[in-house]
């Protein structure tokens, strides 16, 4: 008989991502950057922007002390980034980012006449250089934290708006948390929208950052041996910029990286140098990515090699993550030329969350959310519901900035 009690758990996804983190519950996704600060003064706060996930400080119990989170992390004296290169740095940090994906989940839920989060189950990407120990350690952690009700587990949560003052608690239970390495969410999201559920050996790049990942699925299971992260990402295109910027200039102004970044989404590619005019970057941005490309269909073909001689072959290339609008189309013009396909084969074959009609940030927490709705599915002995409509994502960017 199926456990009846799955039926009221909301499925939620969620990834710690080098750079962003993002928790997806059905059409909303909620995303902020991946960084803890500890307190310094709420007075510092001068923004007119007082949504939650802009304002947003977490009590840390084991620190008996408030922790600012994704923006509000520059008023603090000390910066903690909790994942890095592609690993966790810190458990209690990453478990206080988990507490404020799903307490801004539950707050916009609110904001929308929607109840709070109460019973959540929870598909989750870490890492890929976790492995597989550090992964089952942090899940151990997790359950740690949680506070035991007969057999139940909950997560307490005690949130501060820093810009009103406001402070609320959310008392959630857990009735699962299933563990992943990121790339799978694209996987997943991918296997329940475009592949109808038909298992396809899939390679998944997740271009980040400051990393990209690379997941060979085979058979439904993630390749442990072959997947990796490798420290080097958008960051890296954006830094090499900013040098060469630099010096062209004869060394008189260094434009900051994030300067250059944040013109990447809207297609802008010259920035003016201060005594210098105008520098037009979109041979150098194209030089770049090329660069960071062939790295990657390097490691890509000598993981082919590993994969043929056990007999396997890939059937579908995928690419997400943040760097992939500047990148997708020359990985797959290279897979293209590697296997000598035609157009039309090389479009079928190489996808991306474009396929999907998802930005290709929120792949990962979108299938993490499918994962978890799967999961449900099979307590209850139901059919899986692949749909999904992703209308609303929110993050602590400001809000003149919002997606």
């Amino acid at each position: 008989m199926p456990d009846l009690s799955y039926a009221d758990v909301t499925p939620i996804g969620g990834e710690l991502g080098t750079s962003m983190s993002k928790f997806c519950e059905d059409g909303r996704i909620i995303a902020f950057s991946s960084v803890i600060g500890d307190g310094l003064s709420d007075s510092l706060n001068r923004s007119t922007d007082h949504r939650w996930i802009r304002n947003l400080a977490i009590y840390d119990d084991s620190k008996n002390m408030w922790r600012y989170v994704g923006a509000m992390s520059r008023n603090s004296n000390q910066i903690n980034w909790f994942t890095h290169k592609g690993v966790i740095q810190n458990y209690a940090d990453a478990f206080i980012g988990i507490q404020a994906g799903l307490f801004c989940l539950s707050q916009e839920r609110e904001e929308n006449d929607k109840q709070p989060l109460k019973k959540v189950g929870i598909g989750f990407g870490i890492p890929v250089k976790a492995g597989e120990v550090v992964a089952e350690t942090f899940f151990n952690y997790i359950k740690s934290r949680l506070k035991t009700e007969g057999s139940e587990k909950f997560l307490m949560i005690k949130a501060k708006n820093v810009a009103t003052g406001e402070i609320k608690e959310l008392k959630i239970q857990f009735a699962f948390i299933l563990l992943q390495f990121q790339a799978y969410g694209a996987y997943m999201s991918f296997l329940m929208k475009k592949f109808g559920m038909r298992l396809y050996n899939t390679y998944v790049v997740d271009v980040g950052h400051g990393t990209w990942i690379k997941l060979p699925v085979i058979e439904n299971e993630a390749d442990i041996n072959l997947s990796d992260s490798v420290p080097e990402g958008i960051f890296t295109v954006t830094s090499n910029i900013s040098q060469i910027i630099f010096e062209s200039s004869g060394q008189r102004y260094k434009i900051p990286e994030q300067r250059i970044m944040e013109k990447l989404p809207r297609g802008e590619y010259k920035v003016e140098v201060p005594g210098s005019g105008v520098f037009d970057f979109a041979n150098i941005l194209d030089n770049e990515c090329s660069n960071l490309c062939e790295h990657i269909i390097q490691a890509v073909k000598s993981d082919l090699v590993s994969i043929n001689r056990k007999g396997k072959t890939i059937d579908y290339f995928a690419m997400v993550g943040g760097g992939a609008s500047l990148i997708f189309e020359k990985f797959k013009d290279k897979i293209k030329k590697h296997y000598n396909w035609s157009d039309e084969i090389a479009n079928d074959r190489v996808i991306s969350g474009v396929d999907l009609g998802v930005d290709h940030r929120y792949v990962n927490s979108v299938g993490f959310m499918l994962l978890a709705r799967d999961q449900i599915a099979l307590e209850l002995e139901k059919e899986v519901n692949p749909d999904f409509d992703i209308t609303t994502i929110s993050t602590d960017a400001l809000e003149n900035f919002r997606i």
